[in-house]
């Protein structure tokens, strides 16, 4: 009889591990870290944590994941002024604050390109990743299971990025980008945003404003999410209203697998950040995907550190809504979050890993929330083929 434990470790050397969402780009950009080196992270919000080195990323089994860029919004600065003091103390924030949304997208595109080429690892010589602008890319890295580097899959997060123009859109889907984020932290003309800031960070007068739950896509945001569908780049609802999001539910309508890649459930914590049930079953339906955050402000509805537990219960209720084949996770680690402190890093994947054993999943229904469904949703609607 094979334990549980072993069981465990299989499927963590033999499983592709796909995260839907994270933002090794912010720590690259902003930060200058290097992503060779086994670097710190805090158990508790820590903005200089690193929680997706390459070490942590090969420790947790991390396949591949989604690795989005985002061009900070200049609302940041308004909404707290204590940010304006990293012009000082963070020369490259003055920098990144005094460009262009779509320049800076485009930067930071080519600056992880650049650090992902360039990363050998020491230790056998073979590269630690590796780019994939294409599904064909991604396919072929893939393929190679856990002998192979780990796949890189550009996203953006943020309309802002391509500042109400369609061919800047088209020229993020041509540089590889896999899908957008249509909205973010504040109004990009494209979809209007629910509330994003946690409480927690609603201090010394920073973050304390509010957002219309009943803004709706614009009519430039419908032109948007067409030429998503005639391009082949996924939609991502994340972020969006509530009011936006029904409306790009009936825009879309089945013509392309719709994306919520770092969400929780309303059903656990009635958040407008989260999804309704009927939203679950209608990405569902077109062939999406939903992806459980790593942060507990989202997934539980009262304070607490230690988060797996909410994790766990937000994945089977995704599970018993839209079925085994259309959950997975998007940790946002990175993303200047503040994840649970048992599930901090990519490194600790085994710990979720433990509790699927240990909660009656099938070895299939496992791999599939860890990677697979992910990989089967950019294999059917990320259109850029070749």
């Amino acid at each position: 009889m094979i334990d549980a434990r072993s069981i465990c470790h299989q499927i963590q050397d033999s499983a592709i591990i796909f995260d839907l969402h994270a933002h090794p780009s912010l720590k690259l950009s902003i930060m200058r870290r290097i992503f060779t080196l086994n670097q710190k992270a805090a158990p508790r919000f820590d903005p200089f944590s690193m929680r997706t080195d390459f070490s942590k990323l090969r420790a947790g089994g991390i396949s591949a994941l989604n690795s989005v860029i985002y061009a900070p919004e200049k609302g940041l600065l308004d909404d707290c002024g204590l940010l304006r003091l990293l012009r000082f103390s963070l020369p490259i924030y003055k920098e990144i604050a005094s460009q262009q949304y779509f320049n800076l997208t485009l930067k930071m595109l080519d600056e992880i390109e650049k650090m992902v080429n360039e990363a050998i690892d020491p230790k056998t010589g073979k590269p630690f990743a590796k780019m994939a602008h294409t599904v064909l890319e991604l396919n072929e890295i893939l393929s190679l299971g856990g002998k192979g580097p780990i796949a890189y899959v550009h996203c953006v997060e943020g309309a802002h990025s391509i500042e109400l123009d369609l061919q800047k859109l088209e020229t993020l889907f041509e540089r590889g980008v896999a899908y957008l984020t249509l909205a973010h932290f504040y109004d990009n003309g494209v979809a209007p945003p629910v509330f994003p800031f946690p409480e927690t960070m609603q201090k010394l007068g920073c973050f304390g404003g509010r957002r219309d739950l009943t803004k709706d896509l614009s009519e430039l945001g419908v032109k948007v999410v067409e030429r998503m569908i005639e391009l082949g780049m996924l939609i991502d609802v994340t972020h969006c209203t509530p009011t936006a999001r029904k409306h790009i539910y009936d825009v879309v309508g089945d013509r392309a697998p719709l994306l919520a890649t770092h969400v929780g459930t309303a059903e656990i914590n009635p958040s407008p950040y989260n999804l309704q049930d009927w939203e679950v079953r209608t990405i569902a339906e077109t062939g999406g995907i939903i992806g459980v955050i790593f942060m507990n402000y989202w997934l539980a509805p009262y304070h607490r550190l230690r988060g797996l537990d909410f994790v766990s219960q937000t994945l089977q209720h995704f599970r018993q809504l839209a079925g085994e084949d259309h959950v997975g996770f998007g940790s946002d680690f990175d993303g200047f979050t503040d994840p649970p402190d048992d599930l901090k890093d990519a490194s600790e994947m085994k710990f979720l890993i433990q509790r699927l054993v240990v909660d009656g999943y099938s070895r299939t229904q496992i791999e599939k929330l860890l990677g697979l469904n992910a990989w089967r949703v950019l294999r059917d609607g990320w259109g850029k083929t070749g």
